[in-house]
């Protein structure tokens, strides 16, 4: 028990570094988020469009996991100051834990991943009904190629010591969903330009909403169960 612990602790990052890895991993995401919705646009694939909002939803994320390890880098201060009232600092209530923070941003990202999937799951039930009459295959495969190096970058790069911090692991399952999007969307596209299979957007689509849905449950409930245990 005692050994298991001091692992954990061991394999733990340093906030500033976390808060780093969180900066760069935006910064890529971000950037290439809206130029990939403007391909998507462009060339008529779901697929793609699903995998635009897919990354902005989780820059958002980022965003929210990047906010929440500022929070636990902060300084506790106590809600009354001394000065003004006279009282005991140890008479203050105690401060909330600054691991709450990264827990519940943990969770939200869990749900936003969720959010996502169902999005995804109904958009592209709607076009396997209503299959489009033609989508530009080749801007599509490029994009979702280029999408898929930047996730990569992000994978290796959120991957330390996401097994120990939730936060970290919300912010990492994001990417890795994004990567296994951009993984679909290139299936998706080699099957339009070779076989003409233009429902093959609609059911690439509905495959990477169950396997984003399958990674963001687990969160959820960890999540969940961390702050039960508070």
């Amino acid at each position: 028990m005692h050994q298991h612990s001091a692992d954990c602790q061991h394999t733990t990052i340093d906030p500033q570094t976390k808060q780093t890895q969180l900066t760069i991993a935006l910064l890529l995401l971000g950037s290439f988020a809206a130029a990939e919705l403007v391909v998507g646009l462009t060339s008529g694939s779901l697929a793609l469009i699903a995998e635009a909002g897919h990354m902005t939803a989780d820059s958002l994320a980022l965003v929210l996991a990047l906010v929440a390890t500022r929070f636990a880098l902060r300084p506790k201060i106590s809600v009354l100051s001394d000065s003004l009232t006279g009282i005991m600092a140890e008479s203050s209530p105690p401060a909330l834990p600054e691991a709450v923070w990264e827990v519940w941003a943990a969770l939200v990202n869990g749900l936003v991943l969720i959010a996502i999937a169902l999005w995804i799951a109904w958009e592209a039930i709607q076009r396997l009904h209503t299959p489009p009459e033609a989508i530009a295959s080749l801007p599509m495969l490029i994009t979702a190629a280029v999408g898929l190096v930047v996730n990569s970058i992000n994978i290796a790069l959120l991957h330390r010591g996401s097994n120990h911090d939730l936060n970290l692991r919300g912010a990492f399952l994001h990417v890795l969903a994004d990567a296994m999007s951009c993984i679909g969307v290139i299936l998706a596209a080699i099957a339009v330009t070779t076989l003409h299979w233009l429902w093959a957007d609609g059911v690439i689509s509905l495959v990477v909403a169950s396997i984003i849905l399958c990674s963001a449950l687990p969160l959820v409930v960890q999540s969940v169960r961390v702050l039960g245990e508070e």
